[in-house]
């Protein structure tokens, strides 16, 4: 049993009392003024005092006798997902609870922490709640661990017309919680986006800033895009570590996590299309402001090149002694890799085959690649690489000696019009397709009457039969019944007439046939009637 606060001042108090009676001064008036010190009788300061002469002086709380949750009362409170009400009714019902409820609420919270009863209720996460970790994991030097993640921005943004909300891949030194690379996808990120943003992570100088190198390690979550093969290609080819984290456990990368955090607080808030703002009818379903009321997609990405630069220069961190990410990263005089020339592009994923340049370029499935270099290259067998789903740029590599060629740009791309109105026309079939299949389920759903007594399911029939037969014509059905054929569920049953009429005739009698002749069992041959004319024969 936890000790109380008030238990030690009564151990001092009665220590004391008993002084006194052993030295024979204990008065009335004394045990008067401890009574109104601890707010009790009289009656119970001697109390108190009896029980610490039988424990040799030392006063002590009175144990009182804890109620055992049983394994019957656990395997209720399982069955009702932590509702100590329910499974305490349900006990009684049956006739195996000899508690009151205030007991049995009593011995079930003393049994079992408050995160288990959490986790009863509404499964892991909520258990996850309870947990205690650190603030903030040893930061190391720079570049010693980076931390990536996803995030997706708490606005609504006008993309090409289409209210969306972008997703953001960030790439943050542990050391200095500097960005040192990041990546804006208007969808869902892949690969694509990570690999954009580890190449702009590594790269220093320039808009970049000094933030960048190849770091040691890199620590993801177990995202599928994060766990690719080309991912770990281009980070395995820098020797870069990629560190798993086990699910469910965001305090393993606080920083990134922090980051996120951050982006939510101190940039989206102020920006048109805010997704969290209150909502002044808490009925009804968000949507999206007007398109024109946003910010296009070149706009958005802007303010996150303002934020990242604001975040890396001008933010002070706490834990980093009230200084910048930049002051943090100029501080640490840890040596910095940097990339070899060419480094990044040779990491990318390379195409199986070999192409040939020749006079209107490079062609690979169906596009054309052409740039000003390959003047002088016409003939050279060369090899691709690109980024996973990025075909507008693809890097060229002589086939024979691997050295670098350039860039080569896909030339005969489709106008931006056309793929406007490709996109319409898919989108009007797969709306047109959405209308009919939508119709079908109210055609063949089962439907059933209501009722307030125990009772079969009574169906309602929602099909003529004129209806019934087309479907299955429909789903080329051959055993379909005629137009006025009945079924053997319409027929009636049978009555007593039926089956016993009372005038059936006898079966008859088998046992006295006569034996068969013998023309049943030979064959004769026939021969013609006289009446029948024969036929001339006119060979």
């Amino acid at each position: 049993m936890p000790v109380r606060p008030d238990d030690a001042e009564r151990a001092a108090s009665i220590t004391h009392l008993l002084a006194l009676e052993a030295a024979g001064t204990l008065t009335p008036e004394d045990l008067h003024t401890v009574a109104d010190a601890h707010g009790r009788s009289t009656k119970s300061v001697k109390r108190w005092m009896q029980r610490a002469r039988e424990n040799d002086g030392h006063y002590q709380r009175k144990q009182r006798d804890a109620t055992e949750v049983t394994p019957r009362m656990e395997d209720e409170l399982i069955r009702w997902c932590g509702n100590i009400a329910a499974a305490h009714r349900t006990l009684q019902d049956d006739g195996a609870m000899p508690l009151s409820y205030s007991a049995f609420h009593g011995a079930v919270t003393r049994t079992y922490p408050p995160s288990f009863l959490a986790g009863l209720r509404e499964g892991e996460k909520a258990r996850r709640h309870f947990d205690l970790h650190g603030s903030h994991r040893d930061r190391g030097r720079r570049n010693d661990a980076w931390e990536a993640d996803h995030k997706e921005a708490d606005v609504w943004v006008n993309v090409d017309g289409t209210a969306r909300k972008p997703w953001l891949t960030l790439f943050v030194n542990c050391s200095n919680s500097g960005i040192c690379g990041w990546a804006v996808t208007p969808h869902t990120p892949s690969s694509q986006a990570i690999i954009v943003a580890i190449h702009h992570a590594m790269q220093r100088g320039g808009h970049h800033g000094p933030f960048g190198g190849i770091p040691k390690l890199v620590r993801v979550d177990r995202g599928a895009d994060f766990l690719s093969k080309a991912v770990a290609q281009t980070m395995g080819a820098l020797a870069v570590h990629r560190v798993e984290l086990p699910p469910g456990r965001p305090d393993l990368k606080p920083y990134v996590e922090a980051l996120n955090k951050a982006f939510k607080d101190m940039h989206f808030r102020g920006m048109p299309g805010y997704t969290h703002c209150p909502n002044p009818n808490p009925r009804a379903k968000p949507k999206p402001p007007p398109v024109e009321s946003l910010l296009t997609f070149e706009q958005f990405t802007a303010s996150i090149r303002e934020f990242v630069h604001r975040w890396n220069h001008e933010h002070r961190i706490r834990s980093l002694g009230n200084r910048t990410p930049l002051q943090a990263w100029k501080a640490d005089r840890t040596v910095i890799h940097d990339l070899p020339p060419g480094a990044l592009n040779r990491s990318l994923p390379l195409v199986s085959r070999t192409f040939t340049i020749t006079d209107t370029g490079i062609d690979w499935n169906g596009r054309d690649y052409l740039e000003t270099w390959m003047r002088d290259e016409i003939g050279t067998c060369v090899r691709l690489r690109h980024l996973p789903g990025h075909y507008n740029t693809v890097e060229v590599y002589n086939a024979d000696t691997d050295e670098y060629c350039g860039t080569a740009r896909w030339t005969n791309a489709a106008a931006p019009h056309l793929i406007k109105r490709v996109k319409e026309a898919n989108a009007a079939d797969a709306a047109r397709l959405k209308e009919a299949l939508a119709k079908r389920p109210r055609i063949v759903a089962d439907r059933y009457a209501a009722t307030t007594t125990p009772a079969p399911p009574q169906p309602l029939n929602t099909l003529t039969t004129e209806q019934a037969r087309q479907h299955l014509q429909y789903s080329h059905d051959t055993d379909l019944p005629g137009p006025h054929a009945t079924t053997d569920e319409s027929l009636p049953e049978p009555t007593g007439s039926w089956t016993d009429t009372g005038r059936r005739r006898p079966p008859p009698d088998t046992d006295n046939l006569p034996a068969p002749t013998t023309s049943w069992l030979t064959h004769q041959p026939t021969t013609p009637s006289p009446d029948t004319p024969e036929q001339e024969d006119h060979s």
